[in-house]
């Protein structure tokens, strides 16, 4: 066994846990000086049975510290990177991630995953990939609104419209500034998750969430492995399919009616509002059907969505929005789940609190306020041979 490797995955373990070293080393009856060299590779004489008992105390399968998990290997992500540096970025990859993990992992303590349930997706078709990109996502945009029947009418909740064309996950995570937001595919289990950052203004949310739906509907995530700010022929067609999906050009000249030859800042503030996107959306949209020129553009761009409800009247609707907006949303199928897990007694407090982003003593007693307490998990005794077994087993075999 390569004890450093281990070590590495036990702190990890721990940490995404949210324990000290004090805390599980009594969870798994040792003492914390052995967890400590434990975890620096430096304990020689590491038993197996003391591996046991910290993946007990983790409520994570042996091999994940033996082997280490097969699920962080195997995904592959699409980003929405703007100025964040690499340390920050991989501890978003890590945190989106893990909640793919935590999902496999459910599979062996709650009845397992139903594959996802894509709905309208196959019915829609690709536009001609040789057309330019503007073009391609303005077109995959008017099929979806097609498909919907939903007009010129504002969307509600772009999240939830990825969810149902394509049976993705999405989630709101606590991503460092400059993360607007990922797409993971675990291609095992063909599972995907789209994350979006906490720290994002709303509209900016909704933006990611219709960009992303973009990449899945045109299969990019299928070929993307690796996090890149580059900015390719594929991502200017996914911000123009979220442009014309959130605003359509169709809804902006029925919003404005057929008298409006110009617009100034109040119009656009107002129509920005409507459709849940950023004033720079609207300009971008209403430059394209000839309502603003490029100069027009260049005098009303700069005001935040937050100065522009300001001055013209929902400044507190917009910061109830911008509240709700910062707030950790879960998967709603994976909370799920481990929720049940919890219940059966089989998921720790701690590793929901951190999968909802709570403290874990006010989520345990709002779970008790709602009728949801955990059964006892049944005690285990080791078996040397068992254990062995699940040592040296393969990611599938565990």
């Amino acid at each position: 066994m390569d004890i450093h490797a281990i070590g590495e995955r036990v702190r990890s373990e721990r940490e995404r846990a949210g324990l000290t070293q004090r805390e599980l080393a009594e969870l798994a009856e040792l003492s914390q000086p052995t967890l400590a060299r434990i975890e620096l590779g430096t304990r020689a004489q590491l038993a197996i049975a003391e591996l046991d008992r910290i993946a007990t105390a983790l409520r994570i399968p042996l091999a994940d510290l033996t082997r280490g998990n097969p699920v962080r290997e195997r995904v592959r992500i699409a980003a929405r990177i703007g100025q964040a540096d690499p340390e920050a970025t991989a501890a978003a990859v890590r945190q989106a991630v893990d909640i793919l993990v935590l999902d496999d992992r459910l599979d062996r303590l709650t009845a397992p995953c139903p594959a996802p349930a894509t709905t309208a997706a196959p019915y829609l078709p690709l536009p001609d990939p040789g057309t330019p990109p503007e073009a391609q996502g303005q077109a995959l945009a008017r099929a979806v609104r097609d498909l919907l029947d939903l007009g010129g009418a504002p969307l509600a909740d772009p999240g939830e419209l990825a969810e149902r064309l394509t049976g993705a996950d999405t989630a709101v995570l606590n991503f460092p500034a400059g993360i607007n937001g990922f797409t993971l595919t675990d291609p095992v289990r063909g599972i995907v998750l789209i994350a979006a950052g906490s720290r994002a203004v709303a509209e900016r949310q909704r933006f990611t969430f219709a960009h992303e739906l973009a990449n899945l509907l045109f299969g990019d995530g299928d070929h993307s492995d690796a996090v890149s700010t580059h900015r390719t022929p594929a991502e200017i067609r996914c911000d123009a399919f979220a442009r014309h999906l959130l605003a359509p050009h169709d809804g902006i000249r029925a919003w404005l009616g057929p008298d409006h030859a110009s617009l100034d800042e109040r119009a656009c503030a107002l129509l920005a509002r409507h459709f849940g996107v950023s004033l720079m959306v609207i300009l971008i949209q209403a430059q394209h059907i000839g309502l603003l020129t490029p100069a027009h553009v260049n005098e009303l761009r700069g005001p935040t969505g937050a100065q522009l409800a300001r001055r013209y009247g929902w400044a507190q609707q917009y910061e109830r929005e911008q509240e709700a907006a910062h707030t950790r949303r879960p998967p709603r199928r994976i909370l799920e789940r481990a929720t049940t897990a919890y219940r059966t007694g089989r998921l720790s407090i701690r590793t929901l609190a951190a999968l909802e982003g709570r403290d874990p003593a006010d989520l345990e007693n709002g779970l008790s306020d709602a009728g949801i307490t955990p059964r006892l998990a049944p005690v285990r005794h080791a078996d040397l041979g068992r254990l062995l077994t699940r040592a040296r087993a393969t990611p599938e075999e565990t």
